[in-house]
């Protein structure tokens, strides 16, 4: 485990049989997840971090509620189902820490008694899933990584007490070193799946250039099909500025869990494709394009990055 010195404990990170987590996710719970007793109804999202996973949230839990974001159930929205239980005060100091630690009871523990259909999240690679999930219905994200890469060093270069560069945003990305794993591992291992009754996989890019069409396509592989009058609402309040109006109401009635993590850092960032222009150099730009083209050279997963 890192040192993290004066950083209180949950913005640390540790390494668990490889991979990287956030101090947040349980080793147990992620241990726990092969024995766990999947419905045939449940939801799974299953997204990359910063691949657009709060937007699929909201997407899923308009086409449940009929469209009507003030009916959405966020039981299960404030964290994935490998981390604590994250409704609750986090500590901004050591000091607080100390005197208010965090409980770290998991939050699988709320999952499994929560009704059904469960709509669920996770970042895990799909080898800690459970063993049985593809009985379950499963939304899978994926973005261009350049522009994951950007949202990702927006998001956590904001923690002025382990600040992130652009650099080693790319390095621990191609490294497979960033938080969840590798991400070539995690997108192929789903793009091979895309076929599977159960599972529906969606681009971030075609999903912002055709909401439409691939809500249509998600709420239909869920097993939950729209009207065309329920569709258009799901468009409108899934839309970039009507999450954020949402997220302000939410935020307003101190459910702060829903909308930042760790209560500081915003879930919604800009929403836009393509920005990875404004923050690669040239010579950064060349090099992950030449990791790219080696690591995804024999599969038909194609990302388009303009």
């Amino acid at each position: 485990m890192e040192d993290t010195g004066n950083i209180p404990y949950f913005k640390g990170q540790h390494e668990y049989k490889g991979i990287v987590y956030p101090n947040i996710v349980l080793d147990s719970s992620i241990d726990r997840l092969k024995s766990f007793q999947v419905r045939d109804d449940d939801i799974w999202i299953v997204t990359f971090p910063k691949a657009g996973t709060h937007w699929m949230m909201e997407i899923i839990g308009l086409i449940l509620s009929g469209g009507d974001p003030d009916k959405i159930d966020r039981s299960l929205y404030c964290n994935t189902v490998e981390m604590i239980n994250l409704d609750q005060r986090f500590p901004q100091t050591k000091e607080e820490e100390k005197l208010h630690p965090l409980d770290m009871s998991p939050f699988l523990d709320v999952i499994e008694r929560a009704p059904s259909p469960r709509a669920m999240l996770t970042h895990l690679q799909f080898d800690l899933l459970p063993r049985d999930i593809l009985k379950s219905k499963i939304v899978y994200l994926a973005r261009n990584p350049k522009d994951l890469i950007v949202s990702w060093f927006q998001f956590f270069g904001k923690f002025p007490e382990r600040p992130l560069t652009m650099e080693k945003a790319i390095e621990e990305f191609v490294d497979g070193k960033m938080q969840w794993g590798p991400w070539p591992v995690h997108v192929r291992t789903f793009w091979e799946l895309k076929d599977h009754e159960n599972v529906t996989f969606i681009f971030y890019e075609d999903l912002k250039k055709e909401p439409a069409k691939y809500i249509e396509k998600i709420a239909n592989g869920i097993g939950h099909p729209l009207s065309e009058e329920v569709l258009q609402r799901v468009v409108k309040f899934s839309h970039i500025d009507s999450q954020k109006a949402t997220f302000k109401k939410l935020e307003e009635n101190g459910k702060v869990n829903y909308v930042k993590a760790s209560g500081e850092l915003a879930f919604l960032n800009k929403g836009v494709s393509y920005r990875w222009k404004q923050f690669f150099t040239v010579a950064q730009n060349e090099a992950f394009d030449e990791w790219y083209q080696d690591k995804m050279a024999d599969t038909d997963l194609k990302f388009t990055f303009e």
